[in-house]
């Protein structure tokens, strides 16, 4: 019986080794019947722009073209090695583009993968375990002269008021305006404007647009064009639009009188001859003075009127419309504008999917509710829920087989006292 005992305790002990070998734990099947996860020998990415000064980094986008890998994430490294954060501009200098895949379920990169950016050789790595790849190469920042996106459009302006032209550019590090003379032959800066024109005003925000306050009537005809600056001493100006002013041609400017002619000296008379003065008569008392008046009081200064409606206005009336698509990195996510400013900035909220067991590390798909940014991250065992975990038909089977064999145990106990 003893014997028969031991027996059944080793059973137990193989059973229970059996029941958390990490294989079980993953699949709850014998590990030898997991199948081999196809590999993925070549991996092709593309990126649909390339690293052009004054251009955000966010407006560059990558995708993966090769099947059963999924994009993770496009950084772009300085050329001191530093990740450049999201929406910043790119310099002129050097940059690396580092676009990193997954390899999805049943899947793995193979250690010798081929890398192609944009359907040309690139430097690619591989994780030790086969599920992520990247792909990087380096691109020297190109110049481009600034970009006309909005021509400034045609405006008709009453004498005395004011009227504004926007303007806008891409790749521009400044903006100022020119004017030029209906016959062609001048073009004036804001400045030579300003002084032909006198009494009008110019208000230029050096972004996207001008403000003319105060047109006067020798402005009709004139034009007016955006000139944008940019990196490398690039140049581009706009279209010419002219100014059209509306005055009553009726009142016109009256004509300056003409001075009379001066009348003629007269010739002189002769000289009278000096009487002998009378005397003058003693001058009378000088009154004592009354006491000092007060001094009337000076009125103040009126009060200046605030403007009315169509009164000069002066800043960028430029709304920002951020676009619907989110843009992300491995952090965070935001919305961005075409003129490149970014908002709604915030942390990924991310889902997590229950762990599994591969090559005995833990592993967590998810996604971010907000932006459906997709990752995953590597759990320590300790941590993970899957150790507790025991498959119910390992845990079923062990226990019938113990019970056969105590059953078995007690008919060969029974058989032996029937013999004594």
């Amino acid at each position: 019986m003893k014997r028969i005992l031991s027996l059944l305790m080793l059973l137990a002990m193989l059973a229970s080794l059996a029941v958390f070998t990490p294989a079980a734990l993953a699949t709850g099947e014998d590990p030898e019947t997991t199948p081999e996860p196809a590999v993925i020998s070549k991996l092709t990415v593309t990126l649909d722009r390339t690293p052009v000064v004054l251009l955000s980094n966010s407006e560059c986008h990558s995708t993966v073209s090769s099947k059963n890998a999924t994009l993770v994430s496009l950084t772009w490294y300085d050329a001191a090695n530093n990740a450049m954060p999201a929406g910043a501009q790119f310099e002129f200098q050097s940059y690396r583009a580092e676009i990193r895949a997954k390899a999805d379920d049943g899947y793995v990169f193979a250690q010798d993968l081929h890398g192609y950016l944009n359907n040309s050789a690139a430097t690619v790595t591989v994780s030790s375990d086969g599920k992520y790849a990247t792909v990087s190469r380096e691109y020297n920042a190109i110049v481009y002269a600034p970009r006309i996106i909005k021509q400034p459009g045609f405006e008709e302006v009453e004498e005395g008021k004011f009227v504004s032209y926007v303007c806008t550019a891409a790749y521009a590090l400044s903006l100022t305006w020119e004017f030029i003379s209906p016959d062609g032959e001048q073009v004036l800066s804001m400045h030579d404007a300003g002084v032909k024109f006198y009494g009008t005003g110019f208000s230029n925000d050096g972004v996207e647009k001008i403000v003319i306050s105060n047109v006067t009537r020798e402005m009709d005809g004139w034009k007016v064009r955006a000139v944008f600056s940019g990196a490398q001493d690039t140049v581009t100006r706009s279209n010419t639009v002219e100014v059209k002013v509306k005055y009553d041609a009726t009142a016109a400017t009256p004509e300056p009188e003409v001075t009379p002619e001066p009348e003629a000296t007269p010739e002189p008379t002769e000289e009278p001859v000096e009487a002998t003065p009378e005397p003058t008569a003693a001058p009378e008392t000088t009154p004592e003075p009354d006491a000092t008046p007060a001094p009337e009081t000076t009125p103040g200064p009126e009060t200046t009127p605030a403007p009315s409606t169509g009164e000069m206005q002066t800043g960028s009336d430029h709304e920002h419309r951020y676009s619907t698509q989110w843009y992300a990195d491995g952090e965070v996510h935001w919305h961005q504008c075409d003129c490149g400013v970014i908002g709604d900035v915030g942390q990924h909220e991310m889902v997590w999917s229950t762990e599994q067991l591969v090559d005995g590390i833990a592993i967590q798909e998810g996604y971010c509710s907000v932006c459906g940014f997709r990752n995953s991250r590597q759990l320590p065992m300790e941590k993970s829920n899957l150790v507790n975990k025991v498959p119910a038909m390992v845990v079923i089977v062990a226990a019938v087989g113990l019970i056969v064999v105590l059953v078995a145990a007690e008919g060969i106990s029974r058989a032996r006292r029937r013999r004594r």
